[in-house]
């Protein structure tokens, strides 16, 4: 029968999520209830959560269902909540001493709001444990040993428990360095994905304008198969669970095995420039510190410049992934414009005949204006949030497999 868990991602591209949990063994399925940000499958014990967490890089959190029940919209809905919440057994989820707190998602039209979801579900919880075990739960807002959801969709609440913890998984490790306009990790390792360089990652991968180096640290840790979670092995929150501790579950030589998988030899042609020597050496201190500097080469280089310095050799990349100033948080959308272009230049000139250019942009269109005059043509999209932008990433493509510069050639000749 197994137990029922849920996913949030990066809203958009849940398909991609749905991807890579099938790559590590587990059939998902995306935008639960239809909604956007959320993936769902079935796992045969709760312990193949934890695991599916701690290794994801495309997911922000994971949580097991513990109950599924139809709610008003109503006022009365929020005592639909509490029986719902009251019912279930949660002395074998939460140990007596350890703090807890409800988080809340709603979607739809209610008389009622998230924190008075909130509240009625921590009453029902603090009411429940009391009955069943004669002790009273302690609620800690901040950092709260157990994390319960309670999501309301629509006419349906799901009640369930957070697997990784206060910080979610965008949260890899301690960075160095953080550049002003970081993209997310999870959003990074998904447009890796999206990019298809991990089916032969022998072709290459060029990020012109590295910033921090998010892009190329998601590229070779998909590469060499690093969890998510290996650089915060101690914080997720399945490990205070009272389920595990009573079955003996020891995370720390579990990690061990799942480590297993990781292969630190692996090394494929990874390469990342930039304009700014500031971020090009915050991306070796970032990239140093996810122990993959090993298969990366950084470059000083304007974006401009990179048909001309031989870098790259001519139609040698199997995939560009970028992320390129849109001109909000640093720069001017002109001087964003153009290097739009230039990147469509750049393009043209790195990618083999099958490479693909995966970028996200707030401006679509500056980039589609000029993709016929390369011989572009966008292939897939999927509209996203970079941070609170509104964004796309594009997955682009040669429409005839042949570069402009090699067809000018050709006809010269």
């Amino acid at each position: 029968m197994g137990w029922r868990v849920l996913f949030t991602t990066p809203r958009g591209i849940e398909d991609v999520v749905a991807e890579e949990l099938r790559a590590l063994g587990l059939p998902a399925r995306p935008r639960a209830w239809g909604l956007p940000g959320w993936a769902w499958a079935t796992v045969k014990a709760p312990l193949e959560l934890a695991r599916i967490c701690y290794q994801a890089r495309t997911i922000f959190r994971g949580m097991l269902v513990l109950a599924e029940g139809p709610v008003r919209r109503t006022p009365e809905g929020l005592r639909d909540i509490y029986e719902l919440v009251y019912e279930l057994d949660w002395t074998a989820w939460l140990l007596e001493g350890a703090t807890f707190c409800v988080r809340t998602k709603r979607h739809g039209d209610h008389a009622y709001h998230t924190p008075d979801i909130e509240r009625t579900a921590g009453q029902a919880i603090v009411d429940s444990i009391q009955r069943r075990a004669g002790r009273r739960q302690r609620v800690s807002l901040k950092e709260p040993d157990v994390s319960v959801r309670v999501d309301v969709n629509g006419p349906t609440a799901v009640v369930g428990l957070d697997f990784v913890g206060e910080e979610a998984l965008h949260k890899r490790m301690f960075r160095p360095y953080d550049h002003p306009a970081a993209l997310s990790a999870v959003l990074a390792a998904a447009m890796v994905w999206a990019s298809g360089w991990l089916d032969e990652p022998e072709r290459g991968l060029l990020d012109p304008m590295c910033g921090g180096g998010t892009l190329l640290m998601e590229a070779a840790s998909l590469l060499r198969k690093i969890p998510a979670g290996y650089f915060r092995k101690g914080k997720f929150a399945f490990r205070l669970l009272p389920y595990f501790r009573e079955r003996g579950v020891d995370f720390d030589a579990l990690m061990a095995e799942w480590d297993a998988q990781i292969d630190w030899a692996r090394t494929a042609p990874i390469r990342g420039s930039d304009v700014s020597p500031k971020h090009l050496e915050g991306a070796r201190l970032n990239l140093e510190q996810a122990r993959v500097l090993d298969t990366c080469e950084l470059k000083l280089l304007d974006v401009e410049k990179l048909p001309e310095v031989g870098w790259v050799p001519e139609g040698g990349v199997g995939a560009i992934v970028v992320n390129p100033p849109f001109g909000v948080r640093s720069g001017t959308p002109r001087k964003a414009r153009r290097l739009h272009g230039l990147l469509l230049k750049a393009a043209d000139y790195a990618l083999d005949a099958r490479g693909t250019l995966v970028v996200i942009t707030h401006r679509p269109e500056w980039l589609e204006a000029e993709l016929d005059a390369y011989g572009f043509a966008v292939e897939r999209r999927y509209a996203v949030l970079h941070g609170d932008l509104p964004a796309d990433v594009l997955i682009v493509k040669r429409v005839d497999g042949a570069s402009q510069a090699q067809e000018q050639e050709h006809e010269e000749g």
